[in-house]
């Protein structure tokens, strides 16, 4: 069965509108039948008329479309459960929120993904959006490149995902157990979450379990982050560039891949140790992001950019991302191998490392001119808000 796609709506009409018509301008297989439904939150009761109304007047010509209306308020994590549910019944579906929109190719992705993968039980999810930042030190997200359209993360998506009904029900039977996660695999950010957010959920249950989600190299989603339940006003930090043209995917096997990050959106020490024949060793942890803690780090050796004494070895943080630098032993300072006790967590080299890691995001560091201007900017426009 081709998979459902599933929309999540509450009170964006013209969320859903803008979705709507990036889906009727989406090329998909031939001669397939596509279920489209779109599950609408009661909003006092009720739901919202504009959003009923723009649903009702979408016209689906690849399938059947079904809207059902909730009478009962259910809430982002409520709603996400029961379009995540509606995989057992229509084999999978492609789950997408009403701030989105999809790339004219994105179907192709998403068949093709859920298909080669179907049978891997460390998979647990199919994103359709490629990151471009890191979520923990707001910088930018580059996944080292190799001959895969996609690569693994232990972070789900919340831009549009698809999962088959073997991989829900694996998630759904760990959540009813009330698994614990280790708490030396889980960010503190993770706890900051409303109760009513599905994304920690999913992380945790991928720590819990060790498993990951297959992401796109270009995306196939992008966010317009709509004033709603994530945002209280709108926002463009999930727009990044789709893919538009192609739509035949190659996917490499998990196992196989170089390009394999930890919940943290570090590359794993075994990539590392299989491209950089200077690491194999040692057993290491990787912290080139610099945002894992004291209680993340197990190993006696860490792979890092923070400051550290005693360093076995350097290399520079100057080839993108950052993790080439090592398959490439660029020479230089910025990142060390060193013993894990020999780190130093002080506040001054933690802002040498920040201030590190900005310069090299940036390219071109801004001057502290610049960098006053620009707040100034932000607080004024803010202000006027």
């Amino acid at each position: 069965m081709n998979p459902a796609i599933v929309i999540a709506a509450y009170n964006r009409p013209h969320a859903l509108q803008r979705l709507l018509a990036s889906l009727h301008a989406a090329d998909y297989p031939a001669g397939v039948s596509i279920p489209l439904i779109i599950s609408i939150d009661s909003e006092e009761g009720r739901p919202n008329p504009a959003v009923r109304e723009t649903a009702e007047g979408f016209t689906w010509k690849h399938g059947s479309k079904e809207i059902i209306l909730h009478r009962d308020h259910l809430g982002l994590l409520q709603n996400f459960s029961f379009c995540g549910g509606l995989s057992m019944q229509y084999g999978s579906v492609v789950f997408l929120e009403d701030d989105l929109v999809v790339s004219p190719v994105f179907y192709h992705y998403a068949f093709q993904a859920l298909r080669r993968f179907e049978a891997d039980s460390h998979i647990a999810g199919i994103s359709l959006h490629r990151y471009a930042f890191n979520g923990y030190n707001h910088l930018p997200f580059e996944p080292l490149s190799d001959s895969s359209d996609g690569f693994f993360m232990q972070v789900p998506s919340i831009l549009g995902q698809a999962w088959n009904k073997a991989q829900w029900e694996e998630f759904t039977q760990w959540r009813g157990a009330s698994s614990q996660v280790p708490n030396e695999a889980l960010h503190d950010v993770w706890s900051q979450f409303d109760a009513d957010d599905y994304f920690p959920i999913l992380t945790k249950y991928l720590i819990s379990t060790q498993r990951f989600y297959v992401f796109p190299r270009t995306s196939l989603t992008s966010g317009f982050g709509d004033a709603g339940t994530h945002f209280a006003r709108g926002t463009s930090y999930f727009q990044v560039p789709l893919q538009y043209e192609k739509t035949s995917f190659q996917f490499t096997a998990l196992e196989d891949s170089n390009a394999v990050y930890d919940s943290f959106m570090e590359i794993l020490p075994r990539c590392l140790q299989r491209l950089a024949p200077a690491l194999r060793s040692l057993p290491f942890d990787v912290d080139l992001n610099a945002v894992k803690q004291p209680r993340h780090l197990q190993a006696d050796f860490v792979l890092t950019t923070r400051a550290c004494r005693n360093p076995l070895k350097t290399f520079a943080l100057a080839v993108r991302p950052p993790e080439a630098n090592l398959v490439f032993e660029a020479e230089g300072q910025g990142i060390s191998l060193c013993r894990t006790a020999d780190l130093l967590w002080d506040t001054w080299s933690e802002l040498a490392t920040n201030k590190k890691l900005f310069d090299y995001a940036s390219r071109a560091p801004f001057s502290l001119r610049q960098v006053l201007l620009h707040r100034l900017i932000g607080w004024l426009r803010g202000s006027t808000l």
